[in-house]
């Protein structure tokens, strides 16, 4: 860092934090470049001290271990509902104003953020102490502070070492657990199959059974089918004799009735012709006679007749 020209005292460089200096890896969340983002830019505003405390930087470890958030040492980013809420926890270098400094870091910090993240982000700034000269003794709370550091370091990697041996007996666990279930579904599917293979079988014996009884049954059927078709052809060629012989005696019957009636017929015929006959003669002669009496009526009237001399001669004469 470079000196502040506007202090009014010498001012001692304070290296980054380690974790700053490291690369980030690639495939780092939003969570963490974030994170390093706001520390990186905190510590570039002037009258920024330092980044944290004893407080803030076991709190930081700790909420870290249990992996629900991401940060440095005094900065903290968390994750809510899809928006991001930054902390930032700073020693302000005296004599710079502690408000204009905490308003620089947080406008600078926002627009940092900003830069790197589309995500809606709060950031919000908290002074921790005030760092001069007459902090730059050793003093029994700074040493103090060096040891509960050390403190806080030492449980974070005590409990670092103990989540990785937890990790590595749950994964042990997991994997003879994992290989027990896989020990006891070969078993169980090898004794599905068997029992399939028994079940499969005893089928297949009751299905030939009731395919040999059905094909019995299916041959006394077509015997007894045959015999009664049998006897139903017998049957019917009776039938159809007797109705034969019904047939012709009722076709004979019909021959000689239709003789009779045609003898009947011509008789009638005879007759009726002798009738007309008679009738025709009788006609004639009526005819003949009629027209007899006709003749002898005109020639009547003829001789009566006035001046008919020759009339009166015939009647003379008759």
């Amino acid at each position: 860092m470079q000196h502040d020209p506007n202090a009014n005292t010498q001012v001692t460089e304070v290296p980054l934090p380690a974790e700053l200096t490291e690369p980030l890896p690639d495939d780092a969340n939003t969570v963490t470049i974030v994170a390093r983002t706001a520390a990186e830019t905190a510590l570039g505003v002037p009258g920024v001290h330092h980044l944290g405390g004893i407080a803030a930087r076991a709190a930081d470890q700790f909420r870290k271990q249990l992996g629900r958030s991401a940060g440095t040492a005094g900065v903290q980013v968390d994750d809510e509902d899809g928006a991001l809420s930054v902390q930032v926890a700073i020693v302000v270098r005296w004599p710079r104003p502690v408000q204009e400094v905490a308003q620089q870091v947080r406008e600078q910090v926002t627009a940092a953020t900003r830069q790197v993240s589309d995500v809606p982000t709060s950031v919000d700034v908290r002074v921790l102490d005030v760092h001069g000269p007459f902090d730059d003794g050793q003093s029994p709370l700074g040493r103090a502070t060096e040891t509960a550091t050390d403190a806080v370091e030492q449980a974070a990697r005590t409990t670092g070492d103990a989540a990785k041996q937890a990790a590595r007996t749950t994964a042990d666990a997991t994997k003879r657990a994992a290989a027990a279930t896989a020990d006891a579904t070969k078993r169980t599917a090898e004794a599905t199959a068997d029992a399939t293979k028994r079940a499969a079988s005893a089928t297949a014996d009751v299905a030939k059974r009731a395919a040999d009884a059905t094909a019995e049954a299916t041959q006394q059927a077509a015997s007894a089918t045959a015999d009664a078709t049998e006897r139903a052809v017998d049957s019917t060629t009776d039938t159809a004799e007797r109705v034969r012989d019904a047939a012709a005696q009722s076709l004979a019957r019909a021959s000689e009735q239709a003789a009779d009636a045609a003898t009947s017929a011509k008789d009638a015929a005879e007759q009726a012709r002798d009738v007309v006959v008679d009738v025709a003669d009788a006609a004639e002669d009526a005819a003949a006679a009629a027209a007899g009496s006709a003749d002898a009526a005109a020639t009547t009237a003829v001789d009566a007749a006035p001046g008919n001399d020759a009339a009166r001669h015939r009647q003379d004469r008759a």
